[in-house]
Parts: structure tokens; sequence; C-alpha cells
């Protein structure tokens, strides 16, 4: 088909693109073979008697990759600093962008950085951790800001997504704010809090879900939707009609076509009108990265309009990608832009394929043919970007193409109606007509994520090669002169379903698996028990956002897509924090605490069951001697103190005469001391944690137990002398000091 064919600046522009993300990466291998195979067309251009065309094309390719080499270089290694250049407290003057909630106690500033010391060519911004006392009433969007603090920088998992949106430092637990100047922001501020009264008022004049619905859709605050609706259209394969893409601008640039049209309004004036309204519409978003995309696209596709020009889809969206990284570098590592820019990619390489088709006349083969042509742009947007999706989010949504075609109309309908309540909703009551329509989304969207097997896992390597070899196929299908179309599409057709299909297989055949497992870090002890399809997560870690995507790291690891039962030990005043990460981005089944034991754990128990409704999860409250059985598993909380009094706890997972034990160092320092050793000489697994970190005092394993088959020493505390280490290891005892990876039993 070759999509390419007569379109050499499309082509030069996806070369260059591709060379600035990989010069980007800063690695130097990498950087020397771009500039080696960046020579190479101008090399073959002098050494070769190419005519005057291809001659100006290999050279036009050099120079475009030169040039963006060039433009990453002076932008990441130049002007966007890294925080490792400041080992010391710093003086950070800037403006306050964003304020949201961290925690239970705390607020985060996003900090549009002005200068670190002094030096005004810091390019970048920050995030600010503070108080809520602290920030509370003082500091607002848009305020001038000064504080001293210790640039930290980002864990490998979050830096890139944090560099994409232009952020590559935080700075922790800031005390000394110093408000320079009140709600400077000006009129990005102000059409923020715009944005936001609109939000609230068409929550007012409808109801909660269909306002939160539109607030999505139409102006992409998605803060007050459900975490439920998040996380079944994650599940379903249809994020992208949550977040505020190409898709929405369209549809309401469509609609204001139409619109004007029916007024008479003539074609390059309604072109003109319509430019203007994408200004306008990707201003008031916040020129959001996939908004910013479909905009610029949109424009250019204008612009070639009015000047006489005709219209290349293609062009327009390797100029727009192009335009956004030269305005904000950065955007080149967001999954956002590359997932927005593929899906768009295929739909236009669909849309080719299918030009020239002859279209059906009667009704009931009109209808089929929509069908076919909405399940086909799905298989070639989600093609387009599978190889992204899987290796970035390790799911695949096996009912995607269906999803988005029930859901696209929906959304579509729900849009236009609510553009109309905004405008007359005051007078005439609209939202009667869209809350129909929006619990009808609500409830397919909870139907279609109900079934087990929605979201699968493709963290499997053969999935992984056969998703590389499927995308292969693919872009050669779209970039190739290929004879017989059809015969290859057909092709490509089976190989897509199998490729779906595959990882399906896989998940289902995982689950059968019993599996134990455990994962210590910094303040996180983690266990997975699974067996007979159900699979469970242990929790007694000091609870806190950054455990649960822990706990997110090790189910990806493991190819879990749905968690059944969250095992937890004890009580904190994080865990609202850590359930707001972890239920918005899998779906579990049962939560199951411990029985509260004085009034501040009732206080943490109702906080949890408020935040569990919104999620259909449920909560199940043990008694402190009751088993929880996961499969042929057995788990028993052997010992948990209340939560105003101590941090330590400990718990034990059974199966037949196989025990795992988990002990938090400072029980051995306390006087159950005797009670756990006879725990541990029981014990066929030994993990001694280092949950409850304020006790320092150091502890040698005196006893010798021959029955131990592995001993996991996370705590800093708990150690084994070499008489001790050499005994278990000539018993065929497996120890593990400090391990970094999960470890698995079995």
């Amino acid at each position: 088909m070759n999509i390419f064919k007569k379109r050499p600046l499309c082509l030069i522009l996806c070369v260059g693109l591709c060379g600035f993300y990989i010069f980007s990466l800063g690695v130097l291998s990498l950087r020397i073979i771009s500039v080696i195979i960046a020579l190479l067309p101008h090399i073959l251009s002098v050494f070769f008697n190419f005519d005057r065309y291809k001659t100006f094309f290999l050279r036009g390719t050099t120079v475009v990759l030169l040039l963006s080499f060039l433009l990453s270089f002076l932008y990441f290694d130049k002007s966007f600093k890294k925080y490792e250049i400041y080992t010391k407290p710093v003086e950070i003057v800037g403006v306050v962008e964003e304020i949201k909630r961290s925690g239970s106690y705390s607020n985060r500033l996003l900090i549009d950085v002005e200068s670190i010391n002094g030096e005004k060519q810091y390019n970048c911004h920050v995030y600010a951790y503070t108080t809520k006392k602290e920030s509370s009433g003082v500091v607002m969007d848009g305020t001038r800001i000064s504080f001293t603090a210790t640039l930290g920088g980002f864990s490998k998992e979050s830096m890139s997504y944090n560099i994409s949106n232009g952020i590559n430092a935080y700075a922790n637990d800031i005390d000394d704010i110093k408000v320079i100047e009140h709600n400077v922001g000006g009129i990005k501020s102000s059409i923020k809090r715009i944005r936001e009264y609109v939000s609230r008022y068409t929550i007012l004049i409808s109801d909660s879900d269909t306002g939160a619905l539109l607030s999505a859709l139409l102006l992409g605050e998605r803060d007050y939707l459900p975490d439920k609706l998040r996380l079944d259209f994650k599940r379903i394969g249809i994020s992208h009609i949550l977040a505020l893409s190409g898709m929405h601008l369209a549809i309401l640039s469509f609609g204001i076509g139409k619109f004007l049209s029916f007024c008479k309004v003539k074609k390059k004036p309604r072109t003109l009108i319509i430019s203007v309204f994408i200004l306008l519409y990707m201003a008031f978003t916040g020129f959001s990265v996939s908004v910013c995309r479909a905009g610029i696209m949109l424009i250019v596709s204008s612009l070639l309009f009015l000047l006489g020009r005709t219209k290349d889809s293609l062009t327009s969206l390797s100029v727009a990608v192009v335009i956004i990284c030269i305005v904000t570098p950065y955007a080149i590592f967001d999954i956002s832009l590359w997932l927005s820019a593929l899906a768009t990619f295929g739909i236009i390489a669909f849309g080719e394929v299918n030009l020239n088709k002859e279209k059906p006349i009667s009704i009931g083969k009109k209808i089929i043919h929509y069908i076919y042509l909405s399940c086909m742009t799905s298989v070639f947007a989600i093609s387009a970007t599978l190889l992204v999706s899987t290796f970035s989010f390790g799911g695949l949504s096996i009912l995607a193409p269906i999803a988005t075609l029930i859901f696209s109309i929906l959304a579509e309908v729900i849009m236009y109606l609510g553009c109309v309540m905004v405008l007359i909703g005051w007078i005439i009551p609209v939202g009667a007509l869209i809350s129909p329509l929006t619990k009808l989304l609500y409830y397919i969207a909870g139907l279609m994520s109900s079934f087990e097997y929605s979201y699968v896992s493709t963290n499997f390597e053969f999935v992984k090669i056969a998703v590389i070899v499927y995308t292969l196929l693919f872009f050669s299908f779209i970039i190739l002169n290929l004879k017989n179309t059809k015969l290859c599409l057909k092709i490509l057709l089976v190989c897509f379903a199998a490729v779906t299909i595959l990882p399906t297989f896989a998940t289902i055949r995982q689950d059968c698996k019993e599996t134990v497992a455990y994962y210590g870090s910094y303040k996180s002890d983690i266990m997975l028990v699974r067996s007979k399809s159900e699979v469970c997560i242990i929790d007694s870690s000091q609870y806190s956002t950054n455990t649960a995507y822990n706990v997110l790291d090790i189910l990806e690891g493991a190819k879990v897509s749905t968690l059944d039962k969250y095992y937890l030990t004890h009580y904190s005043w994080s865990i609202d924090d850590e359930l707001s990460v972890l239920l918005y981005n899998i779906a579990v089944d049962k939560i199951y605490i411990p029985s509260p034991r004085n009034d501040e754990e009732e206080t943490i128990l109702k906080i949890i069951r408020q935040k569990s409704r919104k999620s259909s999860t449920e909560i199940v409250v043990y008694e402190q001697d009751e088993a929880v059985d996961v499969g042929k598993y057995t788990i028993k909380l052997l010992y948990s103190a209340p939560n105003n009094e101590t941090s330590v706890n400990s718990f034990a997972v059974s199966k037949g005469d196989t025990t795992y034990t988990y002990i938090s160092s400072g029980i051995l320092q306390g006087d159950r001391i005797e009670q756990f050793e006879k725990y541990m000489a029981l014990s066929d697994y030994i993990i001694l944690g280092d949950h409850g970190q304020k006790y320092k005092k150091e502890i040698y394993l005196n006893e010798r137990w021959d029955d131990l088959d592995a001993i996991v020493l996370h705590s800093e505390n708990v150690f084994l002398n070499q008489d001790k280490l050499t005994y278990y290891t000539e018993k065929g005892c497996k120890i593990y000091s400090h391990p970094e990876e999960i470890i698995y039993f079995n």
C-alpha cells in the first residue's frame, strides 16, 4: 500500500522524530549508532548515482536527523538540567501551577521554577510536598513563592512519566514557604478556575454521575469521576474516551461544522471559524498534549484548504507532532502523545485501505457496513499502538474493539447533549435526557469489566515477541507496496486475533499455578499467594502510595490482572492513600482487615469502607485468630499491635505441612520473643521484615532449626553470624540477605 508514497515530507519528519527520541534517551552507544545511521543516507547519495529527487531526499533525511540530534542535545543536555547537580539545600523561586492532595496530611504543589539559587536559566517544574497546614489558605494557583529544599530524583519507573510532563525533581517536606506575590498566574490560572466552575455547574444542573462524565468528556476534568468507572474503562480498553483527546476535539469540531453548514455559512468562513474554535478550546483545556496534537493537525489541514492545497491528514499529523516537540521537547517521552499519534496513524491508514470501496445502498447493509468500518478502525488503531501499550502497561483488553464501537457512539451523543445542557440547561432540563444515557454507559462498562478476563496480562516473553512480530507485519502492510492487498489484510486480521487470544490463554494458564512470593524494600513487606485461580496480596508495610505502586509492580510481574483478596495486617492513617492508588489501577474483589481495637482504628475503618464503596470492593473484617483461605493456602494473623501503640506484626501462610512465617524484627526485641521463636521452629520459611523501624537493637539468631528451607533477612537489625550461616547453608537452607527482587519460594 505504501502510505508514504508521494509524502516525502511526512516520511522525513517521522524519521526525525524517531531520531530525536533515541538521542534524547541519553545512552552514549545509541547516540553513536544514531549519528552513523544519520550519515548513511548522505554517504549513499555521494557514492551512488541516484536521480535528483532521491539525492535530495537522502540528503534531506541526513539534515533532519542531525537537526533533531542537535535539538535534543541543546534541550536535554544543556537546558533541562538534572536534579543530581544539587546535592545541598537550594533556594527555589517559582509559581504554583497546581495543588493536589498527596496524602492524609500533605499536599503536592507543582512549581514552575523561575530560578534555583538565582540561576534564571533553569528550565523545569518540580513537585513540592508540604503539609496541608503549611499550604492551606496561603498558597493558591498562580502564587509566586520561594522555599529552601533539597531536590530529589524520582524512581526509574516514574522518571519517564515525570520528564514527559517537564518535571525532573521533587522537594520533600518543605516547611518554610514564603509568598512573594499572590495570584500572578494570569490567564492560565483564570482559565483553570473557569473550567472548574463549569465542571461544578454541570454537576449542579444534572446529577453527580452525568456532571462528572461531562466534565471529563468536554473539559478534561477527571477528578470528579468515580474510581470504579475509570477502572472499568481501563479494563475494557477505552480509557482514551475519558482522557480528553483528538477524538473529543474532532466530535466538537464536526458538530460546529454541521451547525454552521445548517446556518448557510460558506465553506471557507466555516473553516476559519472552526480553526478559531480549536485554538480557544486548546487554551481552555490547558493545552493537553493529545488535544494539541489533534488541534494543530486540524489547523494545518484547514490552512492547506484555505490556501487551496489538498488536505493531507498524515502530513498534518507529522507536522503537528513535530511542532509539539519543538515547543515542549519533553513531550517526546509522553506515552499519551505516542498513543494518540499512533492511533491516528492507524485510523488514517485504514481510511486509505478502504478509500475506493463501494458504499452499500440498502439500510441493512449500511448498518453492517458501519459496524465493519468501526471495528476495523478500532483494530487498526489498536494495532498501531499495541507495541507501546504492551511494553508500557503490561496488559491488553480483549474487548477493546467492540467496546470502542459501543462507547464512542454513546460518548458522542452525550457530548452533543452536554453542550446543549451547558448552554440552556438552566432553562430547559436537558440533563433529564442525558441521565439515562449516562446510567446506561456506567452499567455497560461495569458489566463488560466484570468479565474476569476482559483485561489480560501481556507480561509474557513469548507474548511480547508475538507483539513485536505482529507490529512489524502491520507496519510492513502499511508501508510496503503489496500486490494482493485483500489477502494480506485477511492474514493481518488472523494475526491480530491470534495476538489477542494468546495472552488470554497465557493468563488463564498462569492462574492455575501455585505461587508464594515475597518482596521487601524500604518500608515495604509484601507477599503474594496464588492458588486455584485465586490471587491474594498480604501487605505488612508502612502503607503509602509508594507501597501501592510496589504492589502493582509485583502483580504485573506475576501476570495478575485481577486481585481477588487484599489482606491487611494492621491499621494506619495512610491506608486510604494506598488504596486510592491501588483501587484506581486494578480490580480488587475483597479487602481483609483486622477487627478494630480502638477509636482510631474505627475511624480508619470508616474511611476504608467509604473508599471501597466507590469501587464496589467488599470489606471483610476478620478477628485476629481467624484464618483466611486462598485456594489451598491458609493465612493467619499471629500478632498485630493497635494503631496507637506500635507497628510490629506477624502472620503465617500455610499449606499442608509447609508454613511461611513473616515476623517484623521489633517483635523479637520484646516480651514475645520466646513465643515467636516457637513459631519460627515450626516454620519452613522465615521472613524477618523491617516493619517497625523504630526498633534499632541488633539481633543475632542463635537457635538452630533443622527443617528450614529458607531464611529472608530483610531487616537491617537481624543477623546470622558466620557459624550459623555455615550451619544453615550446609543443611541446604537458602539465605536471602536484603534481596532487591521478588523471591519466588515455589
